[in-house]
């Protein structure tokens, strides 16, 4: 049985805070289970990133 390309399409993307590189603030990434990612900039701490994820958690597109 292949059950490795099975996605279930109800599943919540996974949303993450990352510190940019430049180290200049905070980026959110949005892992979709069909293979793609999102990433949402622009927060100037981890706490804003957190606020945002919390706040658009039921938001985001499956």
């Amino acid at each position: 049985m292949h059950i490795g390309g099975m996605v279930d399409p109800n599943e919540t993307p996974v949303m993450m805070p990352y510190k940019d590189q430049a180290g200049s603030g905070w980026h959110v990434i949005i892992r979709y289970h069909a293979g793609h990612e999102r990433r949402i900039e622009g927060f100037a701490t981890e706490d804003e990133a957190m606020a945002w994820i919390v706040e658009n958690a039921t938001e985001v597109d499956k």
